[in-house]
């Protein structure tokens, strides 16, 4: 499936209303979508952006790079912001460690935002855990992204050119308490917004995609010496 595609899905909005209305089930509509279809695509997508291991050399940079693959509408309980993640496997294999790529599907379902992000860890269940969590992310999220532009800044090739630094919007109501979402909106460090009404052709998804995996594996090199090996 390609990234398009899975944008599609989410921008038709009587699917995605609808799919927000439905509870946490093998039965939801979104479920294969996420437990296999995106993961497998995200997969298929990435591996493409690697050299071919035409020789010994680029076969051990490719075992150097390897990538886990995730998404989620929920586990138990329906989310309120659905995602879908790539993981560098030095750096971490969980959604609730260490830094990773994401699409974070707005709640209204109007936007989805690639993301370089620090793990929100667990689920937040209370303002004063919201509070906390998004004072250590802010705190965290200026260092982080103070390392990777120096390294950036040494590159003849802008890779962080269209990309936003820091907090996003993911369309958050008053209707009820959005804990985990808002730290998700912190935890930020560079992203790009699509809008439904304007979908990027999937050349466009892709080059933008390569460009934050790029920036990914810039920042993994900048942990050169805390990377066990």
């Amino acid at each position: 499936m390609e990234l398009r595609q899975i944008f599609l899905k989410f921008f038709d909005k009587p699917v995605f209303l609808k799919a927000r209305d439905q509870s946490y089930s093998a039965k939801h509509p979104y479920y294969k979508l996420f437990d296999t279809e995106i993961p497998n695509s995200l997969q298929v997508i990435v591996e493409g952006f690697q050299p071919k291991p035409t020789s010994l050399a680029q076969a051990i940079f490719k075992e150097q790079y390897k990538y886990s693959f995730a998404a989620s509408i929920g586990n138990g309980l329906l989310a309120d912001i659905f995602w879908f993640a790539i993981m560098d496997d030095k750096i971490t294999k969980d959604p609730q460690k260490g830094v990773y790529v994401v699409y974070l599907v707005s709640y209204d379902g109007e936007s989805i935002y690639l993301c370089l992000i620090q793990a929100v860890k667990g689920a937040i269940k209370s303002a004063a855990q919201c509070e906390e969590a998004i004072r250590r992310l802010r705190g965290s999220r200026k260092g982080i992204i103070e390392r990777i532009d120096t390294r950036l800044g040494t590159l003849s090739e802008k890779y962080a050119e269209g990309f936003t630094k820091g907090t996003i919007d993911l369309s958050l109501n008053d209707e009820k308490n959005f804990f985990t979402a808002k730290a998700y909106q912190e935890a930020v460090l560079y992203s790009k917004k699509y809008s439904c009404d304007n979908v990027p052709s999937e050349e466009n998804l892709r080059k933008d995609l390569r460009k934050m995996m790029k920036i990914y594996g810039h920042y993994r090199t900048s942990l050169r010496n805390e990377i066990q090996r």
